[in-house]
């Protein structure tokens, strides 16, 4: 039944109709939120009312919508409304690959350069364990502007069509069981025929034959009847290439194709990423051409001759000399800097010859310096301690002074190369880099709950509830490329850029590392470095302006971009990088219970025996989380996320999943079962246990709303407030009352008890204090008067009379690298604490020669 235009759904407002198919109506419609078009799938009630493929459907949506990739279709939403299920993605307009097809047989050059782009496609839903197994032309899309998008990710393996030469066989699971088939037949894998399991394989062999289709004009395995096509997939070859009679095809092309047709899955190409390299590797315009020449005479015979062996020669020693021309030069790389410690930032100075860099030497304070790039003139430049945020064309610097950690705010200031006092700019400031032309800059702060990227200062470009980084203006002037993150905190994130209109594009999938960032020096590439998870070692990869991205260079150990020359040197840090937890006892020793490369101290248990730590290195996508006694004896891997509170029993620890931020997970200490707890349009950040051990006290934005804090009752009901919108802060005790501390608008600190009632105005604050925690028995709050120093001076003051005190100095276990500590965690009785230090050993270095 169709949706009239006007209605509803959610936030999105239905325009009109655009088509019906299998899968449900697709409407074009308006998101009031952001103002901007969308297309709106309406799933089918056939498909709606099987509670468990609904499950599997959401559960696949969330995933797809999680890949962000420019050759899939971003999928933003999905939504219930009186019974009508939903599914909201980008408006694409163009044509489906079986109309473009419709029209004629393309040229080798677009097919190739089509099926380039459902390669990387299909090579970032891979990397997600995210397989497709319906690919087929019909779900392809060509965008206006040449750009192929994959469709119906998820949707396809819910397909039912029954009766037709082309029909989809049963549903299945996000795992296919043995003996069920899934496809669309003419496209189907051999492995799918046989209903055996099916894993990326299966959609290497449907891009062949669509690759096949695009080039000749016909489908590979087409027959009268659908029993007939799948006895063709399973026992015959498709119909030699070069046989159709329209034209010649490449051999390499060819080669290509029946690689990815092999009935064997071991004989295809092994992965979507390989088969993307050799399409890339393919001249897209070597359609076989013949020329035609006269027959010689006799009597010219002998001077054709002797041409045709100086052509050779000639032909023969361009060849060699091309070859030790064109012989791939190693980059060549020189060390810049020799002492321990570690660097926070570099930049190349306006003419090119000298560095400037900020870095922690034998110390841990960050200081600015200088240096000459052959040598001499290295020194330190007398200016406080701040971090290095750019330096414009005119000797100009933007520095900053952090309050905290990687994501954190600050206070933006700008101050001469030539020296000078800083002129402090604004607060609240996350990045920052200056325009080509040196006169303004373009900052991303922190304001009511979401970070704003603003240029110039005051004019937002876009926004986020989340935090960006590594801001770059293009040499063009046209276009700032940044890193998106999406977890505080966190640097896992996608390489985007913005014009000066505001209209913003994602380049890349979402990284589960990244840092360091800047534009090629011609302005046609981003450059950036990053992780994927499988290893903490960053490589260096460029990305263009439309999305195609390539791997620049990849060495053992964690590089990170610095900044690239308008000559092409780029300056690179390599660093070794650890996060360590170790546990202290007041007045006592200090110990390390790390036994993982990057580990974050959460929460302790309130007997004080137990810690939950959170591994942020090994754990993939979505880390991990370890409930580890005090005492250093071996820790117990309790689950996946990001770990959180443990429970007043010791039973139950919470935990999020950065792939789906929907639901909190409760880990069973002991024996048992996961649960989950959720809320409808909810987004959760992080959770802990409220005293009673039955509420939670969550840190969640409602649908696209600023961030919060609310309690939930993990026995049922909806979530309740704690804080007003856009003010969200540290669930704390203090004298056996809970409460969520946070500044408000004003800036002023208040305890907002988790049961209701009127805030507490906390007084003795002042701006640069941060509060860290509160003493279960006694009317007192833990506080830091400046999170970036070490020691870590911690103080408690007393809420009633505003009274502080000083309590405990922490000290890093060893000095050498530490980049901060993060603040402590106490014990109930005061006894111990937990906390985590930062460290990282950084070489700076130049680098010729990449390219």
């Amino acid at each position: 039944m169709g949706i009239s235009v006007g209605t509803r759904l959610g936030p999105y407002e239905i325009l009109a109709a655009l088509g019906a198919g299998g899968m449900g109506e697709v409407y074009r419609a308006r998101d009031t939120r952001l103002g901007r078009e969308v297309a709106v799938k309406v799933l089918p009630e056939s498909f709606a009312s099987d509670t468990e493929r609904l499950r599997r459907f959401e559960q696949e949506a969330r995933a797809v919508g999680a890949l962000n990739h420019p050759n899939i279709l971003s999928v933003h939403d999905i939504g219930t409304q009186n019974e009508t299920h939903y599914i909201v993605t980008e408006l694409l307009e163009g044509v489906t690959l079986r109309e473009r097809l419709s029209g004629g047989v393309l040229p080798s050059r677009r097919a190739t350069e089509y099926a380039m782009q459902v390669a990387q496609g299909l090579a970032a839903a891979h990397d997600k364990a995210i397989v497709h197994r319906d690919l087929k032309p019909d779900n392809l899309f060509v965008t206006k502007d040449g750009r192929v998008k994959i469709l119906d990710f998820g949707l396809a393996k819910q397909t039912v069509l029954q009766g037709a030469d082309e029909g989809v066989t049963r549903a299945s699971s996000a795992c296919t069981s043995a003996g069920m088939v899934l496809g669309t037949v003419g496209y189907m894998s051999p492995e799918q025929v046989r209903g055996e399991r099916v894993d990326h394989l299966t959609d290497i062999f449907a891009l062949g034959a669509v690759f096949y289709e695009m080039l000749t004009g016909k489908r590979a395995f087409q027959r009268s009847t659908a029993v007939e096509t799948m006895t063709a997939i399973l026992k015959e070859d498709p119909p030699e290439m070069t046989s159709t009679g329209e034209r010649q095809i490449s051999p390499a092309l060819q080669r290509i194709v029946h690689r990815c047709l092999e009935k064997d899955a071991g004989q295809r190409f092994q992965s979507a990423k390989d088969l993307g390299f050799a399409l890339d590797s393919i001249s897209a315009g070597t359609t076989q051409t013949q020329a035609t020449v006269a027959l010689p005479t006799a009597r010219n015979r002998w001077r054709i001759a002797a041409l045709v062996f100086a052509v050779m020669f000639v032909a023969a020693a361009a060849f060699v000399v091309r070859a030790l021309l064109l012989r791939p030069q190693q980059p060549d790389y020189r060390q810049l800097t020799f002492r321990q410690g570690y660097l926070t930032a570099a930049r190349f100075a306006p003419d090119g010859q000298a560095i400037i860099y900020a870095a922690s030497w034998d110390h841990p304070e960050i200081k600015l310096y200088s240096l000459r790039m052959d040598g001499t003139d290295a020194r330190v430049l007398d200016l406080p301690p701040s971090e290095l945020l750019a330096v414009s064309r005119s000797g100009e610097l933007a520095v900053i002074r952090r309050t905290a950690t990687l994501s954190s705010a600050g206070r933006l200031a700008r101050v001469p190369l030539s020296g000078g006092a800083p002129r402090e700019l604004l607060d609240h400031v996350i990045s920052a880099d200056w325009s080509a032309d040196g006169a303004q800059l373009a900052v991303a702060r922190v304001e009511n709950g979401k970070c704003h990227l603003e240029y110039p200062i005051g004019k937002p470009l876009y926004e986020t509830i989340s935090w960006i980084s590594h801001m770059r203006f293009s040499p063009q002037a046209d276009a700032i490329a940044f890193m998106d993150h999406p977890l505080a905190g966190d640097d896992r994130g996608s390489v985007v850029v913005v014009d000066l209109q505001g209209n913003k594009r994602t380049l890349t999938r979402e990284w589960e590392g990244e840092q360091g960032l800047a534009w090629s020096p011609d302005g046609s590439e981003v450059w950036f470095t990053a992780t994927n998870g499988r290893d903490n070692d960053r490589a260096l990869y460029g990305v263009s302006r439309s999305g195609k991205q390539r791997l620049i260079l990849r060495t053992p150990g964690a590089l990170y971009l610095e900044d690239i020359a308008f000559d092409g040197r780029v300056l690179l840090t390599r660093n070794e990088r650890r996060y360590e937890v170790a546990v202290s006892q007041l007045g006592g020793e200090t110990r390390k219970l790390s036994w993982l490369e990057v580990m974050l101290a959460a929460s302790v248990s309130r007997d004080g025996q137990y810690a939950v730590i959170g591994d942020w290195g090994s754990g993939g996508t979505d880390y991990r989380v370890y409930l580890a006694k005090l005492d250093g004896s071996p820790a117990v891997l309790l689950g996946s996320g990001v770990a959180g509170g443990i429970s007043a029993d010791d039973k139950w620890v919470t935990s999020i999943l950065p792939s789906d931020t929907t639901k909190v997970l409760l880990l069973p200490t002991g024996i048992g079962e996961s649960k989950t707890i959720s809320a409808p349009n909810f987004h959760y950040r992080d959770a802990t246990w409220a005293s009673d051990g039955r509420r939670l006290v969550v840190r969640a934005s409602e649908s696209d709303r600023p961030l919060r804090s609310w309690v939930q009752d993990t026995a049922g009901g909806s979530p309740r407030a704690v804080t007003p919108e856009g003010i969200n802060g540290l669930f704390l005790t203090a004298n056996h009352s809970d409460y969520v501390s946070a500044r408000d608008m004003t800036g002023t600190v208040r305890l907002y008890p988790i049961d209701g009632g009127e805030p507490k105005t906390v007084i003795g604050i002042s701006e640069s204090d941060r509060v860290i925690g509160g003493s279960p028995a006694a009317d007192i709050l833990y506080l830091t008067p400046d999170t970036a120093a070490v020691p870590l001076k911690i103080v408690k003051l007393n809420i009633a009379t505003g009274l502080r005190q000083p309590f405990v100095n922490v000290l890093p276990t060893d000095p050498a690298g530490i980049m901060g500590l993060y603040p402590p965690i106490f014990t109930a009785d005061e006894k111990r604490y937990i906390y985590t230090q930062a460290r990282a050993l950084s070489v700076l270095y130049v680098a010729t020669g990449l390219k």
